[in-house]
């Protein structure tokens, strides 16, 4: 039986990593493109072993896990698709910050709320998904890495490396620009408009990337597997054109994909990874607002 679990984990290690952005970044630095074909051999090899699922019995538990990781993929690609459109580029171009911003979260809530829908089908209930509020006075378990050796509360956990991460985005991208004054004057109009993009933003990536790819196989490969899958889609798939890209933004959003998905298997919910993503993109979202009202 341990043999077959370390198999099935193995086999959902290997489907994660092959349809993931990795094999795009390798086509990517070698070739200086993204083939085509790409997009479908992922489709076929996610096919192939969806059938293969209904033939050997063992896969059948990674069978939701399948479904989601294929539309994952088709959906993923589809909203690149859309943002790539030259109508919808010169559309973009044509409009205000806010109208362009909210257009392109709207795409992407569109694409969260299929898989919400998704989801309903595979998983049947919320809770099994968790778009719930989830336990708020939920232990952490224990990071080694952090020297942890007994858990502590969840919210305080996660508000403390949220602060870290807000500093660090700080230094890393607000300081370096040293806006003037009457920079952040002409900033100060779009501040609720950069909370709600934070918020929605939080609540797709929250949807698409963590609720979507963990929640139908936790129970089969553990939690620890399923939490650093996830990451590794999402660290993955800012390496190209992401905020933050290439090989440290990669690195950080993976480091960032398994807290928020800790938060979220700690608490059985979605509201702390929610909350903490939000804040987090607080900051990228002012710092695209300030190019905004700089242009």
């Amino acid at each position: 039986m341990e043999n077959r679990h370390l198999s099935i984990t193995a086999i959902a290690w290997a489907l994660t990593l092959l349809v993931s952005s990795l094999v795009d970044i390798v086509f990517y630095e070698l070739a200086g493109s993204i083939p085509a074909w790409l997009l479908w051999a992922k489709v076929s090899l996610l096919g192939f072993a969806l059938l293969l699922s209904l033939l050997w019995k063992p896969l059948a538990a990674l069978r939701p896990y399948l479904i989601m990781l294929l539309a994952i993929t088709g959906l993923m690609r589809l909203n690149a698709w859309i943002l790539e459109l030259p109508a919808w580029r010169s559309w973009q171009q044509g409009q205000s910050f806010a109208v362009a911003a909210l257009a392109i979260q709207l795409v992407e809530m569109s694409i969260a709320l299929l898989l919400i829908g998704l989801l309903y089908l595979l998983r049947g209930r919320r809770q099994r998904f968790f778009l719930v509020r989830g336990d708020l006075q939920a232990q952490a378990e224990p990071v080694r890495l952090f020297f942890q050796k007994k858990p502590g509360l969840l919210w305080q956990f996660g508000a403390i490396f949220t602060l870290v991460v807000i500093i660090a985005q700080f230094f890393m991208f607000i300081l370096p620009l040293a806006p003037s004054a009457e920079t952040l004057r002409r900033l100060l109009p779009l501040l609720l408009l950069v909370v709600l993009l934070a918020a929605s933003n939080g609540f797709n990536e929250e949807v698409t990337l963590r609720s979507a790819p963990i929640s139908p196989v936790y129970e089969v490969v553990g939690k620890g597997h399923a939490i650093w899958m996830a990451a590794l889609l999402f660290g993955s798939a800012h390496y190209i054109g992401g905020i933050p890209s290439s090989v440290i933004g990669a690195l950080i959003t993976s480091v960032l994909g398994w807290f928020f998905g800790k938060c979220m298997l700690d608490s059985k919910g979605f509201f702390w990874p929610w909350l903490f993503h939000s804040l987090q993109d607080l900051l990228l979202f002012a710092l695209l607002a300030l190019g905004a009202v700089n242009g």
